[in-house]
């Protein structure tokens, strides 16, 4: 019988080969266009962090491109990119054959966190200049992304102060342990050391909840009025918790119900291709003092001026509608909570507030019942002023009980209820309508790309500081994407 005429196989033969690394590649892969886009920045304020004593670093551009690169292909652990460098054709390509350790990228991205935001401004400015940016709508919103901690950690104040008394215990035996052969006088130091500085850590954490409580209660203070109700729950002191973990991240509930340490971030995005103009983290839900730092911030980084404003109603309330109305040069479309819960059939049955009356032509109140009210003048509430009204058949009224507990019923109505109004009859505009209607379809893309497409539904990072640049990674991450997907020919094309 024939041989059969096989190549020669031998897994243990050795060869030598000769690695081109612009050959690695195809001509348009992503790889390539974060390489250029990262050639364009200016990255003084990363040079001047080293000094010229010392070991030579790794090139910090080189670390620059595998950190951004390994956001953008969601490889978003220093072990994986680390991994990457050494097994991956397209981090190879942009390391140049070097393979730094996952520590020392790791100490490349914390020691240049402060960086970022400058960075992210330049590869925004970018965009602007590659056309990707329309200025016509700049939808903004806000995602909780969970904290890298259990929420098993989350304790409130009574929490607290038990895991300090059982942790006090547990020194107290600890110290009267006697020494003997399965435990040593080393071990016993060692012990004591961990248990005394997570008593310190648990006094400090009690400490921040105090200051968090206080800024809470200051919040609530300065909550509107508006009726005679406040419309929105306020949490109780044992409803506010802190993570012995990452004391940063407070307890917040997700869209899908559910309560976990988390971070807020807060993307303003142009309509055009969906790129993030300006970001801001909070540790606490969405508040309407951010909207007009996150429109100047997109003006200030795009160095223009953008037409429409869209934003949900977390951003909304009668001082920004004032403000609004009286300085703002832009169009905005921010809808009020009450306006947005009556929208969707969402309102309180039974009650009847400020949204169950209406004026007529002379300016006059008329309660559900069809009376008009006595005007009752002006009066100074939390720091504000309110129109005072007070019915006046609250007694021949068949849903007195249900309207009020008193004998008449009074109504307040703040003083700046007029931009209120303004802003609600512009919503349900045909214009308003159609131009609100795209604010989803422009932000809400964003975060469901980070989430489901990217993975991203944790932090990585620990402490406010840290999340807030780690957000600043993702989003820079998502804009070079656009720019590969719509702009790829244009950053090639550049020498």
């Amino acid at each position: 019988m024939a041989k059969n005429n096989f190549r020669e196989y031998d897994q243990r033969q050795l060869y030598w080969s000769t690695i081109n690394l612009e050959e690695l590649l195809e001509a348009d892969h992503p790889a390539r266009i974060v390489d250029k886009i990262i050639e364009r920045l200016n990255l003084k304020c990363i040079y001047d962090y080293y000094s010229e004593e010392g070991n030579p670093p790794y090139h910090p551009k080189m670390m620059l491109k595998i950190l951004f690169y390994g956001y953008y292909s969601s490889q978003m652990s220093c072990r994986k990119m680390w991994n990457s460098v050494k097994y991956r054709a397209d981090f190879m390509y942009l390391a140049a054959g070097q393979v730094p350790d996952f520590r020392t990228i790791n100490k490349f991205r914390l020691r240049h966190l402060e960086v970022l935001p400058d960075l992210f401004t330049q590869i925004v400015f970018l965009c602007a200049q590659l056309d990707m940016i329309g200025f016509e709508h700049l939808a903004i919103d806000g995602e909780k992304i969970k904290g890298s901690a259990s929420f098993k950690k989350n304790k409130d104040r009574k929490g607290l102060e038990i895991e300090y008394e059982k942790t006090k215990r547990g020194l107290k035996h600890l110290i009267e342990q006697e020494i003997s052969e399965d435990f040593s006088e080393e071990t016993k130091i060692k012990r004591r050391k961990k248990v005394e500085k997570k008593l310190q850590k648990i006094e400090e954490m009690k400490s921040k909840l105090e200051t968090f409580l206080e800024e809470d209660e200051k919040e609530n203070k300065r909550k509107d009025g508006g009726t005679k109700k406040n419309n929105s729950r306020k949490r109780s002191k044992d409803e506010i918790k802190l993570n012995m973990t990452d004391g940063d991240s407070k307890a917040m509930t997700h869209k899908d119900g559910r309560i976990l340490p988390s971070y807020n971030h807060q993307s303003a995005v142009d309509g055009k291709y969906g790129v993030s103009c300006s970001l801001k983290s909070r540790m606490s839900s969405d508040h309407p003092d951010d909207l007009f730092p996150l429109v100047d911030e997109a003006n200030k980084n795009t160095k223009n001026n953008f037409k429409n404003i869209l934003a949900d109603c977390a951003f909304g309330n009668f001082d920004i509608f004032e403000e609004i109305d009286k300085k703002r040069a832009e169009d905005f479309y921010v809808p009020d909570a009450r306006f947005q819960m009556k929208k969707a059939g969402k309102l309180p049955k039974g009650e009847y507030n400020l949204d169950y009356f209406t004026r007529n032509a002379n300016g006059e109140i008329i309660c559900p019942d069809g009376y008009s009210m006595d005007y009752k003048g002006i009066q100074k509430k939390k720091g504000n002023y309110v129109y005072r009204y007070r019915g006046t058949h609250c007694d021949k009224c068949l849903n007195h009980d249900n309207c009020t507990k008193s004998k008449f019923r009074l109504l307040e109505i703040d003083v700046r209820e007029k931009y209120q109004t303004k802003m609600r009859e512009k919503l349900e505009s045909d214009k308003g309508r159609e131009i609100y209607m795209k604010r989803q379809g422009i932000v809400e893309p964003v975060h469901g790309d980070d989430q489901k497409n990217r993975g991203w539904i944790q932090h990585h990072l620990r402490g406010y500081f840290k999340a807030k640049a780690e957000f600043i990674l993702v989003r820079i991450a998502s804009n070079l994407r656009k720019i590969a997907i719509y702009r790829s020919n244009e950053i090639l094309a550049k020498i």
